[in-house]
């Protein structure tokens, strides 16, 4: 898998048109995060997507399970903003990838 970092657009009060990144679902999305950011997955494509942001957290010695949306064919879905405490790696990062890449689409806003 290869690591695809991916900058978050920055929203204004004039608007923003934030850049579109095509998901494969060989890959993982590496996002800064800084607890105000969202994600916009759409699948346009055939079938579902499995959205998967992981969760690095543990509580006592227990994993916190990772966090899975699911976006249907032809559907959207926002995500976020994503807490810090609990999403981001070591290095401030949030790590997103998909389990279907047919038309599967990633859009990142800095709120």
């Amino acid at each position: 898998m290869a690591d695809v970092p991916i900058t978050p657009d920055q929203s204004t009060d004039a608007g923003v048109a934030p850049t579109v990144q095509v998901m494969a679902a060989a890959d993982n999305y590496i996002i800064r995060n800084n607890g105000r950011v969202a994600l916009r997955v759409s699948k346009v494509g055939a079938g579902a997507a499995n959205i998967t942001i992981v969760t690095p957290k543990t509580i006592g010695s227990l994993m916190v399970e990772e966090r899975v949306v699911a976006v249907p064919s032809g559907e959207v879905r926002y995500i976020g903003p994503l807490n810090p405490d609990t999403y981001n790696d070591p290095s401030g990062d949030l790590d997103v990838s998909t389990d279907e890449d047919t038309d599967c689409q990633l859009e990142v806003i800095g709120l």
